[in-house]
């Protein structure tokens, strides 16, 4: 069961992942080894899955942010997973509920690689594409 220090405790985490258990403490009001404790407690709980970075994709010459819905037409996904899970540019996946089987982030360099993306993308099924135009909360 979290209570409300573990949540101001994965809050502080969230904005910085690499902040240190004595300042996460000072910020609560808990020695740094008691913040250790409950962060270990968290992870070993699986609440906390991993730390790791955000990047600005396109500072990384990523200027393109799509997200695909994908119909698949068939029954076996095992082998859309095999392509998407081999796919570079796919950077996130879901199953979903709703309209579509499936929701794929995709970084992209161009509207040239996001063409040769959705043309292989065919080979599994239909999709619809959105265009980021903006990120708006990280």
């Amino acid at each position: 069961m979290l209570d409300e220090i573990d949540l101001k405790i994965l809050d502080l985490l969230k904005r910085n992942s690499r902040m240190l258990w004595k300042d996460i403490g000072q910020e609560i009001h808990m020695t740094g080894q008691s913040v250790g404790n409950r962060i270990r407690r968290l992870e070993d709980l699986g609440v906390i899955e991993q730390y790791t970075i955000t990047t600005n994709k396109s500072k990384l010459g990523l200027p393109i942010t799509a997200f695909i819905t994908v119909f698949v037409e068939t029954t076996n996904h095992k082998e859309f997973l095999k392509f998407f899970m081999s796919e570079e540019a796919i950077t996130e996946g879901h199953r979903i509920s709703g309209d579509g089987c499936f929701l794929l982030t995709a970084h992209l360099t161009s509207n040239d690689e996001l063409d040769t993306l959705l043309a292989r993308l065919l080979e599994h099924g239909n999709y619809r594409v959105n265009l980021s135009i903006g990120k708006l909360k990280f």
